[in-house]
C-alpha cells in the first residue's frame, strides 16, 4: 500500500512539474511576442498561459496588448483582472516597455 501511494504521489509531483514549464513557456512565448510589438500573439499566448495560471503580470501585460490594439475596452478589463488578482500590483516588474 505504501508502495503504491509512494508511486502515485512521485507521478503526481512529475505532472505538477511538466505543466508548469510548459505554463512558463507561454508566458515567456508571450512577453516575446510583446517585445516584438506582436500583440495579438502576445495576447494569444498569454491567454492561454492565464487559462492553466491566473497571473496578475499575465493579465496586466495582455492589457498593454489590446491597448496598443486600440482595443480600449478589452485592455480595461485585463487590467481589471489583474487588480483583482493583487491590488498592489506595480507594471515595472513586467520588465518591457509600457505604452
Amino acid at each position: 500500500m505504501k508502495k503504491t501511494f509512494s508511486i502515485i504521489v512521485i507521478v503526481m509531483t512529475l505532472c505538477l512539474f511538466g505543466l508548469g514549464s510548459h505554463a512558463s513557456a507561454d508566458y515567456a512565448a508571450g512577453v516575446t511576442a510583446y517585445k516584438k510589438h506582436q500583440y495579438a500573439e502576445c495576447i494569444n499566448q498569454l491567454k492561454v498561459y492565464t487559462d492553466r495560471t491566473p497571473d496578475t503580470r499575465a493579465y496586466y501585460l495582455m492589457g498593454y496588448a489590446s491597448y496598443k490594439l486600440k482595443n480600449y475596452e478589452e485592455a480595461r478589463e485585463y487590467f481589471r483582472k489583474a487588480y483583482l488578482l493583487d491590488p498592489n500590483f506595480r507594471p515595472a516588474s513586467l520588465g518591457v516597455n509600457q505604452p
